[in-house]
């Protein structure tokens, strides 16, 4: 068993890092800025419908939340319903939300915004917005669920590395010449 710790652990390693990113990926992450605009594009599997991009499929409307956080950092978001699919955030309200933010853009207020995803420029990747909300002065981007979800896998993870270890070791009580 022990010609097989190496791959084990590097087995492990690999699933480390790919369950670490996909839970930086899908885990719900707040961000307090400022909404500079909001707009909608009518959007096919292509991207956005335009006359380099004519419509070839179904199309669907896509919101985009635009945003300025305090360190001149500007992020702009997604806003669509995830449904009953993947990843099961029971999302439907997306609309209502665009709604929200340019109420928040009018109102030139601070908001706490809930999302998941990457700004993924090659891509065209967007994070996609889960809440918006108003940003009170008290208002914080520690995520509960975020940090319980990187917790569990923590000591999912410790748990699987000590087991692999306890498997592999070698014994050598009771056996004569071994050093």
């Amino acid at each position: 068993m022990h010609k097989l710790r190496k791959p084990l652990f590097i087995l492990l390693a690999l699933l480390a890092i790919i369950g670490t990113v996909a839970l930086d990926f899908f885990l719900p992450e707040k961000s307090i800025t400022t909404i500079t605009g909001v707009e909608v594009k009518l959007t096919d599997k292509d991207g956005p419908i335009s006359k380099a991009n004519p419509s070839d499929g179904p199309t669907i409307d896509v919101y985009y939340i635009y945003t300025n956080h305090s360190t001149d950092i500007i992020r702009v978001y997604k806003n669509v319903d995830t449904g009953w699919g993947w990843p099961y955030y029971f999302k439907f309200n997306s609309a209502d939300l665009q709604a929200k933010a340019k109420t928040l853009e009018f109102d030139k207020k601070t908001a706490l915004i809930t999302s998941y995803g990457w700004r993924f420029d090659v891509m065209s990747w967007f994070p996609n917005v889960v809440n918006i909300e108003i940003a009170e002065a008290d208002s914080t981007t520690w995520s509960f669920w975020r940090w319980l979800g990187f917790s569990v896998w923590g000591l999912l993870l410790l748990v699987l590395a000590i087991g692999t270890y306890r498997l592999t070791r070698i014994k050598n009580k009771g056996v004569e010449g071994n050093t």
